[in-house]
Formats: C-alpha cells, sequence, structure tokens
C-alpha cells in the first residue's frame, strides 16, 4: 500500500512529519529551559544579589563622602553626625559582600581578599574622619590639619574608586551573564525557527502541486497586472484570456474594467502629487473635523512617522495649538466662525514621533473643490529650528558673560533687586560680596590675555563651587565679581563663604606650562544693616573692598 497515492495520505504524512518535529522540538525546548533555569538560580543567588549590594554601598558611600563635605564647607555639626551614623551600615554591607562570596566556593579566593583589604582601608579611613569632621564642623580652623585633610581625601578617593570598581564588575558581571542567557535563548529560537520554517516548506510544496494552476498562477497574473498599472502600463493579455465564468477571471475582468475607468483621472492626479512630494515646506490636510487624510514627504521626514501612522489621526496628535485663537471647544457650528481661528504665519510647535518640539511658522487654509465645496483643511509649515536658535543665542549673549558664562552686570543688578524686595518682605537678611583679582593686571602683562583668560574662568568656577545654590555668583567686567548671598541667618555665614573663597585661590591655576597664582579682595556689605536701598548696597561693598585693596589684598572686610 502506498503511502501519498491521495491527498489525504499525503495531508496525513505532512501532518506526521510535523508532529515528530513537534515532539524534537519540545524535547529541545525542555533541556534549553533546564538548562536556563540552572544560570537564572545562579544570577539570582549571586551575581544579582552582588550587583545590588554593591550599587546600595557606592550610594551609602557617596552619601557620607557629601554629608562630610557640607560639614566642612557650611561648618554643619549635623551633616558630621549624619556622616558617622553611616559607618555601622557602609561595613555591614562591605561584610554582608564578602559573606555572600564565601558562600560560592567557586569563585577565586583574591576577590574575597582584596574586599578584606577594601573594608581594613576603610575602617582606618573612618576611624579619623569620624573625629576630625565633627571638630571641623564645630569651627576649629582647617589649617591645623592640612596634612590630615589631604591624608584623608586621598583614602576617600582610593576608597571611592574601589568601590565604582567593584559596583562596575558586579553589573558587568550580571549584564555578561543575562546575554550569555539571551545569546542561548536566540540560538534555540533559530534552531527552532530553522526546523518549523523547513516543515513548513514540505507542506508548502505538496499544496502548491494541487493548486499551482487552478489559484497561484491566476493570481499572480493578476498581481503583475495591478503592479504594472502602477508604472504607467495599460494592458493586460494575462488577464483577457481568463475565463470569465471563473471567480478568478472575473475579477481579472473587473480589473480590466477598473484600468478603462480610471485612465482618464490619473494623469492630473499623478501632476499634483509629483508636485507635493517635492515641496520643502510641510504640507498636511486633514478633513473638517481634523483628522488627518493626507501627508506630503517633508511633513514624513520632519516627524520622523510612516505615511500609515499619521492617516486618520487627529491632527492634535501631531501639532500643538492647531488653530489660532481661544477654543471653547473643537466643534464649530459654521465655516465663519471656524475661519476666525485658522491662522496665517503663526509660530506654532510639531510633536515629532519620538517626542521632541519642532518650532514652525504655520498657515492655515481651506481645501475647496471646483464648486467652491469645503472638503477640509490645508496646514503649511515651515520649519524656524535655526532662527530660533538664533534668538536663543543672541538671548544667552544678552544676559550673561560670554567669557565664563556667569550672569552679567544687567543679569546681576535685576537678581540683586529681587533679592533685596524678597529680604524687605520676608524680614531676613542678605549680603553682597565684591570681589576684586589681585595682581590681574601684572598676570595680563606679562603672561598675556590668555593666561588672564584662563584665570577668570578658573575663579568662576571656583566661585560657584564655594557658593550655595540659592546664591548668585555674577562677573561685572575685567576682573571683577559680585556675589550676592541670599536669606542670611547671621554675619558668620558671609565669613565662612569668604573664607572657602581665599581658600580655593590658595590653589594656582596652570596654563601652558605656568602656574598662575592670585588672590581675592573681597568687600562685604549687609542689607538692611549697612544699607537700605540697591545703589547704597554696591556702594558700600565697593568701598569695602578697596579698603581690603589697600590693605595688601588677599583679604575681605566688612562696611564700616
Amino acid at each position: 500500500m502506498r503511502l501519498t497515492n491521495t491527498i489525504r495520505k499525503k495531508i496525513w504524512l505532512c501532518v506526521n512529519v510535523a508532529l515528530i518535529g513537534f515532539i524534537v522540538a519540545t524535547g529541545f525546548a525542555l533541556y534549553s529551559n533546564h538548562q536556563i533555569k540552572i544560570h537564572l538560580t545562579h544570577i539570582r543567588d549571586l551575581d544579582f544579589d552582588l550587583a545590588i549590594r554593591s550599587n546600595e554601598l557606592l550610594n551609602l558611600f557617596i552619601r557620607q563622602k557629601n554629608f562630610y563635605k557640607d560639614s566642612f564647607l557650611f561648618g554643619s555639626q549635623d551633616s558630621a553626625n549624619k556622616g558617622n551614623s553611616l559607618c555601622k551600615e557602609i561595613k555591614s554591607k562591605i561584610n554582608s559582600i564578602t559573606q555572600l562570596k564565601r558562600s560560592f566556593h567557586s569563585l577565586p579566593p583574591d576577590r574575597i581578599e582584596t574586599l578584606i583589604g577594601l573594608e581594613n582601608m576603610y575602617c582606618d579611613y573612618i576611624e579619623h574622619a569620624s573625629k576630625l569632621y565633627p571638630l571641623l564642623a564645630q569651627g576649629e580652623d582647617p589649617g591645623k590639619h592640612i596634612e590630615a585633610l589631604q591624608q584623608l581625601a586621598a583614602a576617600q578617593n582610593e576608597i571611592h574608586n574601589n568601590l565604582e570598581y567593584f559596583s562596575k564588575f558586579y553589573r558587568l558581571h550580571f549584564s555578561n551573564n543575562v546575554t550569555y542567557l539571551m545569546d542561548m535563548t536566540k540560538r534555540n529560537s533559530g534552531f527552532l525557527t530553522v526546523f518549523f520554517l523547513t516543515l513548513l516548506v514540505v507542506m508548502l510544496g505538496v499544496v502548491n502541486l494541487a493548486a499551482k494552476r487552478t489559484l497561484i498562477i491566476p493570481l499572480a497574473h493578476i498581481k503583475d497586472a495591478v503592479r504594472a498599472f502602477g508604472h504607467g502600463q495599460r494592458s493586460f493579455p494575462e488577464l483577457e484570456v481568463m475565463d470569465a465564468d471563473d471567480d478568478i477571471g472575473e475579477l481579472g475582468t473587473a480589473i480590466i474594467t477598473m484600468t478603462k475607468d480610471l485612465v482618464s483621472t490619473t494623469v492630473s492626479k499623478a501632476y499634483v502629487d509629483s508636485i507635493l512630494r517635492n515641496m520643502n515646506d510641510s504640507l498636511i490636510v486633514t478633513s473638517r473635523d481634523f483628522h488627518i487624510r493626507s501627508v506630503n514627504r517633508s511633513t514624513l521626514e520632519l516627524l520622523g512617522y510612516g505615511k500609515e501612522e499619521l492617516i486618520g489621526r487627529h491632527i492634535n496628535n501631531v501639532l500643538k495649538d492647531f488653530l489660532c485663537g481661544e477654543m471653547k471647544d473643537e466643534a464649530f457650528d459654521n465655516d465663519e466662525e471656524l475661519s476666525l481661528h485658522l491662522c496665517s504665519n503663526a509660530e506654532k510647535t510639531f510633536v515629532t514621533r519620538d517626542g521632541r518640539n519642532i518650532p514652525i511658522l504655520l498657515s492655515i487654509s481651506w481645501l475647496k473643490d471646483e464648486e467652491n465645496e469645503t472638503h477640509g483643511l490645508v496646514y503649511v509649515a515651515k520649519d524656524i529650528t535655526d532662527r530660533k536658535k538664533a534668538e536663543q543665542k543672541l538671548q544667552q549673549l544678552a544676559l550673561y558673560d560670554f567669557l565664563t558664562g556667569l550672569p552679567n552686570r544687567m543679569t546681576f543688578t535685576d537678581r540683586l533687586e529681587q533679592t533685596l524686595k524678597q529680604a524687605h518682605r520676608e524680614g531676613h537678611q542678605a549680603g553682597l560680596m565684591f570681589l576684586d583679582l589681585d595682581r590681574f593686571k601684572d598676570i595680563n602683562d606679562t603672561l598675556g590675555h590668555d593666561s588672564g583668560d584662563a584665570l577668570l574662568k578658573k575663579a568662576a568656577n571656583w566661585l560657584r563651587g564655594c557658593v550655595r545654590e540659592s546664591d548668585t555668583v555674577a562677573r561685572l567686567g575685567g576682573d571683577e565679581f559680585a556675589i550676592i548671598l541670599d536669606k542670611l541667618t547671621e554675619p558668620e555665614d558671609a565669613v565662612n563663604t569668604a573664607e572657602r573663597i581665599l581658600s580655593a585661590f590658595t590653589r594656582p591655576v596652570i596654563y601652558k606650562g605656568n602656574e598662575i597664582y592670585s588672590s581675592p579682595s573681597i568687600g562685604i556689605a549687609f542689607y538692611p544693616r549697612d544699607a537700605g536701598n540697591t545703589e547704597a548696597l554696591l556702594k558700600n561693598a565697593d568701598i569695602a573692598m578697596y579698603r581690603v585693596k589697600q590693605n595688601g589684598g588677599n583679604g575681605y572686610t566688612f562696611f564700616s
């Protein structure tokens, strides 16, 4: 008895082949899943836990470092106490990582020894830091502990680098194991894909033998005819010889009839489509209820959408405030009412597929036919991103110093007025520092203006790092700087800021192999103690600064 002498037997043979393939694929999948489970268990019990704990340890150490930094910079005893309170938790984290690694005997012992060394290093560091920073926060002179501070800074950086290394290493190890699992899954998927595709090809070959003459070849003629019609062909001999009584033959006859009916209209449409396709500006056509019906190539390139993604969507998905004027409802009773809200060269915003905003110049007009009947709206938009960037650049140049990036004199004056008004309303103090760089003219004359510019940029960075976020550092011109100290609780806050500035300027600026040293002369005045308005406060801070200059510079004084 033959196995393939009937269609039913052929079908059953295909089914049996598919069943055998399914059994083999299932067995392979079960084995693959078992291997993946083993690796996932390892990742869950070791790699993931190590990555999480090492990252938490790094974050705890950074928090502790910031607390110590705040206690040193701002004299905060509370910050020093908070930093000390984290010691026990950090030691516990390091110990837990060490114990976790010891529980897996397959790991190399040198990594455990490195962790133990890190724990010992941290214990030595915290033994000194927990004693020194509270003393500095209480107001003890940092100059007495310069060597100890340098040693703590070196130890702090080394511990930070080691913690970053471990955190990065464990994250990378976790990522590599996950990647390995993904690759394993990909290989398995590829094997199963090839197997099922092979099975599918065999089954398609059997079916194709029976259906080729009656179905596939006639449909291929219809497909070729439709494609040829898109390229301008208007004669299809293969369709004309089809049997009109057959369903597929009837479809071929319908295509021939449709071709004859469309010949008269396709020429003008192709011409219009060519114009729209080559426009540089964006063009969108919507229905009267603002749903998109057509877009040109420039629109798709600008917004990053495919044509099928935009057709049928509401215009407000890609265009913010798509009409002009205030609207209580998007439904309008008549065209006259809607005409009042049509834009003409109005600045609007496109929203791209990835969420970016693009500024445009928008004009909207009616879409009407030859009989003047309204069929929708036409939106023409021009990208004005370059123009907006130029405007922003001009505004930046008007408000900020081009060399240092600090607020310029005009911005500084405005912020000072606002600070004094707020201080008057809320009944608190505000401070003003005038700062001038000592020997700046000599540096320019001997080393050149490039060296002077390098000093000014570095000085701006130092000043930013010595004040609070609520304070304002500005460059008034030349080597003159000003600092607005907002919401001072006591004059001692200004003293701390001045001391930090003087300490920052003890470091040299390295430029083209030269070490450039400069020091600041700082004059300080307070509102409302020393002056009741902006002009008087500026004058008094300037007087105090020149008094420091007369005494040799490199210091600060209050207005008296």
